[in-house]
Formats: structure tokens, C-alpha cells, sequence
């Protein structure tokens, strides 16, 4: 809808003085006839939204360059002129072609008419000198009132639409190109801390590497927060968002110089490039100050948490001479680092390097070893300490690598969990323990649990509870002779681990809670979770009649356990002397080497028929 008063400007540029009166009564009448508003109604009707009367704002000039000038005038003032009536002859000065073409050269939208009585230019030679274009009518003289005023709230008009439509058109590039710039800026930073993500900053620092002046060196920073998965199951996820920001701002906080650029990768990753550096010794303390940083308390939750870093380095030109080398090497280091504890840095090395390609070799060859058949269970019993009675086993998976003999699980289990190849593990190993516990009992042998130790990942699982059932009822195990075994610190602040805890007992799966005492102990989880039993770290059972205080820790677990009618399990029983505090202080189960080591199911198959008379042995030797 175009406004109801509309307010045209024209210029008119003739050397008669009489011709410019006649436009200005034509245009502007200060009487108007019956036959103007007659045509005004006529083109513009109310019903297309428009008024019932143009009103034109009339400048005049007698020559081309003083129309010129008003034209430029105009423009640079932010208030262009709509249409020009421009006479063919104006002597001594322009005629009407250039003082045209100059027009044009400083407003290309402007309307123009042409006035002449002359046949001085034909209209192909005018199109030939202006160019083709629909901003150009020939008017002859002498012409009347109505046929100007006619040309005139045409093309005005046709300017105005013009106009709206240029103005919508940028409006259009203006959107579209704040909207490219939003995506490619979300494209190249994090969302959650505004830093730049890897690709920018590997772009960034590929600019800087082409700008090294000789002789200085640069430092690429990459850090993993420690343990900042707890701060997620603990604090909740939402939390651990508020924690990376709160990195991201501390960090940007001391680069009060512009001195280095800093990015986040995802999850707790950040790194950070340091140009201009003199020596090594700066790219140390630099590293050192980095951790110093981050160990500062932070306020989450109403609480102060403390966080610390593993930092991995790599230095350019010694490390690598371009950004994704210096990158994957600084990659390198701080897995290192992670290696050797919590809040260190590492630089980068050869030995890291061949370390790292052992250690890819080493898990592309776990991830074949269950097609290869190379894994196996061996399996610990787990007496009643005050019966000696076989209770259960635990399944425990040991690698048989073509080259390197059988592997413990802490050394490979790990990297397992790194790559997610821990939930096809798993459910490999939950299917084999059960198979093996039917076996068991078909041949004759004792009907005992086969406790599973199932990771944070599988528990996670939202089929984690149908995986089971269907492992039940392929293997026709009954539920009460499975026990899973999980770690305190994988329930806390999971909803879902809860839910599947809830969901297997509810299907008569028994529930271990393993290593008690070890990790974040909460007694809630053992009141509103009813586990089975517990079992005692190794660490505590090691100690006794070696530190009261583990004792008395010992002590205390037991006791909270009965009350809870909770069992209790001490792993890692090793000595009579170990064995006899247990029973004394009315630990209910134990495992370890005093009773046996874990063993093949086929070995284990000869421990069944001979347990107890060993177990006698050890408990009353001649």
C-alpha cells in the first residue's frame, strides 16, 4: 500500500523561462480543472490504494550543467529527484544528450524526459548515444497539459515502485548476508563458548605459521580437563556447561596483550596457539602458567570445585612445520600426560610418537579380537567365609594376543572405553558367562552366580535391560544365578543407570556394588537401590593387620552393610591372617589368590570337585 499523500519531486530543465511557468501551472496548478482530477481519478483509483491526488514538488534549472548540479545536490543530500524534463536544445551550454548522460553518471534511476521540436537526434541515434533503457520517453513540443500531467504520475509512479523495489531487494541482501555471516560464524566457533572450534583455529594458526619471523618459535597448547566427567554425572550436565564457559572466560580474561589465540574443540578440549616465543623454557612456563589458571577454584552450584588439566605441547619448527601436524602432535602429548596423573604437561616427542603409532597398531588390533576369537574368560571363585561354602565366580576377560601372550584388562580395557568398543565387549562377555554358567550346570557342577562387571557405558544403555533379557533367554540362564557388578562413581547424577539398576532387579538379576570405599560413597544409593552385596576393595583387605585405620574402615562397612541387609564381599584375600579378621568381623564372602586365581573354565571345571578339600587344607595346615 502506497502512502495516501504522495510527494513528488521533478526537475525541469528548459532555457525558456515561459516553458518552465508552463510546467509549474500544468504540475503544481494552484486552480486545478475538472479534467486533471478527472485524470488522476482515472489512473489511480482508490481501490488499487492509492490517493485521488498526486502532489509534485517542482525544481527548475534553464541549463543542462545548473540541472546537473541540482540533480548531485540532491543525491548527496539523501533526496533524489523522481523525473527530469530535460529540453533537447539549450544553448550556449549542454544540450540535452550530455546534460542526460551527466545526469545519469550520478543517479542511474531517475526518469527522464526528453522535450524537443526538432528532429536533431533520431530515436536510434538517442538510443545509441544513451544507451537502451526504459528510464527514457521523447516528449514533442509543442505538447498540453494533460499529456505532460499523464507522462508525469506515470513515471513518477514507476520511479516510486522502483524505489520500493530496490529498497526491498537490499533488504533481502541485507538479511541474507547477516544470516550467511551468523552461519559461517557458527560454522567456525563453538556454540557454547563463542571460541573458535578446530577448523578455524587450524586456519588460524596456518596464517600464523606462514608469518614466522626466523629465528622465533610458536607453541600449540592442548589440555583436557581431569575427571571433568564427574563433574557432569556429579553436577549435573547443565553444570558442566557453566564450568566450560567459565574456563573459556577465565582464559580469555589473561590474554589482556592479544597474545595468543585460543579455541575449543568439544567436551572438556581447549587449545591454544603462543606465537614470538624465544626458547623452550618460555613454552614451559607458559604451559606451567596455563595449569596454574585452571586449579583456581570455581564457583558452581553454590560451591567452590576445584579443577585441574593435562596439558600436551608441541612447538613449531621443531615439532612439525604445519598446523594439523603441530596439532595431532600436541594430540599426542597430552594423552601422555593423561598417562602420568592428573595436573602435568607434556611436550612432544619421537618416543611419544612411537609410543602413540604402538598404540594405534594396538587398538585396531582390539577391535578384530572378538572376529579372531582371540578373547577369553577366566573366572575367580567366591566362597561364604563362614561355610566355605562355593557361592559364585567372576567373570574376569583376559586377551590372547597372537603376539604378546595373554593381556591383563587394565591394558586394554581402557582403550576400549576410549573407542566404544567397550559395548560390543560387554555384551560378548555377558553372553559367554552365562553360556558357560548353563554349561556348568548341566554337567552336574554347583548352581552358582556368575558375577559380570559392566561398565558406565553399558549401564547407560537405554537397551541395556532387553540386551540382558535376551541373553537370559538365549543361554535359558534363570535370572538368580547373574549378578552384575558396577562402581560407585558411574550412579551418580544418571537417571537412567538408576532406572536400568531398578529395571534388572525387578527381573530377578542380582546387583554388586564393586570397590566400595574407593569412589564416591553416598548411602543413599545404598538405601534407595538395594544392592545385593558389596564387595570391599582389594586395597582395604591388603591392609590389614598392616593400618588401624583401614581396619576400622573395613570394620564400618560391615556393619553399616548388615544393618542394611546388604551382603558384603572382601576382594583380594590373600593371607589366614587376612581371612580370619574378615570372618571375625562378620564379612560374609571373599575371593582371591588364598582361595585360587582366576582360571580357564576348564581348569576351574577340576577346582569344582576338589574346593573344599583344599579349602580345609588351607584352613588347617599339618
Amino acid at each position: 500500500m502506497i502512502n495516501e499523500t504522495l510527494n513528488f519531486r521533478i526537475l525541469v530543465i528548459d532555457d525558456n523561462k515561459s516553458i518552465l511557468e508552463d510546467f509549474m501551472k500544468i504540475l503544481n496548478p494552484t486552480t486545478e480543472s475538472m479534467d486533471m482530477i478527472a485524470l488522476d481519478q482515472l489512473m489511480f483509483e482508490e481501490k488499487q490504494g492509492y490517493t485521488k491526488k498526486l502532489n509534485f514538488e517542482i525544481l527548475t534549472a534553464s541549463q543542462g550543467q545548473e540541472g546537473f548540479n541540482i540533480i548531485e545536490r540532491e543525491m548527496q543530500a539523501g533526496f533524489p529527484i523522481a523525473l527530469a524534463f530535460v529540453d533537447m536544445r539549450m544553448p550556449p551550454g549542454w544540450d540535452g544528450i550530455e546534460t542526460i548522460k551527466k545526469i545519469w553518471s550520478v543517479d542511474k534511476n531517475i526518469q527522464i524526459v526528453i522535450c524537443t521540436a526538432y528532429s536533431d537526434y533520431s530515436w536510434e541515434e538517442t538510443v545509441d548515444s544513451l544507451g537502451e533503457t526504459d528510464n527514457l520517453l521523447i516528449l514533442k513540443k509543442p505538447f498540453d497539459g494533460i499529456t505532460v500531467r499523464q507522462i508525469a504520475c506515470s513515471l513518477t509512479r514507476k520511479w516510486q515502485l522502483a524505489q520500493e523495489s530496490f529498497q526491498h531487494t537490499n533488504y533481502l541482501e541485507q538479511e541474507i548476508k547477516a544470516r550467511t555471516d551468523e552461519l559461517l560464524h557458527s560454522a567456525m566457533h563453538d556454540s557454547l563458548t563463542n571460541l573458535p572450534n578446530r577448523f578455524l583455529f587450524t586456519k588460524q594458526l596456518e596464517d600464523i605459521i606462514k608469518k614466522m619471523p626466523h629465528g622465533k618459535i610458536l607453541a600449540v597448547f592442548l589440555w583436557d580437563l581431569d575427571r571433568f566427567k564427574l563433574i557432569n554425572d556429579s553436577l549435573t550436565h547443565a553444570m558442566g556447561d557453566v564450568l566450560l564457559e567459565a574456563v573459556a572466560t577465565r582464559l580469555k580474561k589473561i590474554d589482556t596483550e592479544n597474545e595468543f589465540i585460543l579455541a575449543r574443540f568439544g567436551g572438556d578440549e581447549f587449545a591454544a596457539v603462543i606465537r614470538n616465543l624465544n626458547n623452550l623454557d618460555e613454552v614451559n612456563q607458559r604451559a606451567q602458567y596455563f595449569l596454574d589458571i585452571l586449579h583456581h577454584s570455581f564457583r558452581l552450584a553454590k560451591q567452590d570445585v576445584r579443577i585441574t588439566a593435562c596439558i600436551g605441547v608441541s612447538v613449531f619448527p621443531t615439532d612439525g612445520h604445519t598446523a594439523e601436524v603441530l596439532i595431532r602432535n600436541a594430540d599426542i602429548a597430552v594423552q601422555k600426560a593423561k598417562e602420568r596423573g592428573p595436573n602435568n604437561f607434556q611436550r612432544y616427542t619421537e618416543n611419544i610418537d612411537n609410543y602413540s603409532l604402538e598404540r594405534l597398531e594396538l587398538e585396531n588390533q582390539l577391535l578384530c579380537s572378538l572376529e579372531k576369537s582371540e578373547l577369553v574368560l577366566h573366572y575367580q571363585p567366591e566362597f561364604n567365609l563362614a561355610t566355605g561354602r562355593l557361592k559364585g565366580v567372576e567373570a574376569l576377560i583376559r586377551w590372547r594376543h597372537p603376539e604378546k601372550g595373554l593381556i591383563q584388562p587394565l591394558d586394554f580395557i581402557p582403550l576400549a572405553e576410549e573407542t566404544g568398543f567397550i559395548l560390543p565387549l560387554g555384551e560378548w562377555v555377558l553372553r559367554t558367562a552365562c553360556q558357560q554358567n548353563k554349561v556348568w550346570q548341566e554337567k552336574g557342577f554347583p548352581r552358582i552366580r556368575t558375577a559380570v562387571n559392566v561398565s558406565g557405558k553399558q549401564f547407560d544403555q537405554s537397551n541395556l535391560v532387553d540386551i540382558v533379557k535376551n541373553v537370559l533367554e538365549e543361554t535359558n540362564l534363570d535370572p538368580q544365578f547373574l549378578e552384575l557388578e558396577l562402581t560407585e562413581n558411574i550412579i551418580i547424577g544418571s537417571g537412567k543407570i538408576i532406572e536400568n539398576i531398578r529395571a534388572l532387579k525387578s527381573i530377578g538379576v542380582q546387583i554388586a556394588l564393586d570397590d566400595f570405599g574407593t569412589g564416591y560413597s553416598n548411602l543413599q544409593h545404598l538405601k534407595r537401590l538395594t544392592f545385593d552385596r558389596i564387595k570391599i576393595d582389594k586395597e582395604y583387605v591388603g591392609n590389614i593387620n598392616i593400618n588401624l585405620e583401614d581396619e576400622a574402615i573395613i570394620r564400618a562397612i560391615i556393619s553399616m552393610a548388615s544393618s542394611l541387609n546388604v551382603e558384603v564381599l572382601a576382594e583380594g584375600v590373600e593371607t589366614s591372617e587376612q581371612l580370619e579378621f574378615l570372618k571375625k568381623e562378620g564379612c560374609d564372602e571373599g575371593q582371591g589368590y588364598y582361595f585360587s586365581q582366576p582360571l580357564p573354565p576348564e581348569a576351574l571345571e577340576s577346582y569344582f570337585e576338589s574346593y573344599q578339600e583344599l579349602l580345609q587344607k588351607k584352613a588347617n595346615p599339618k
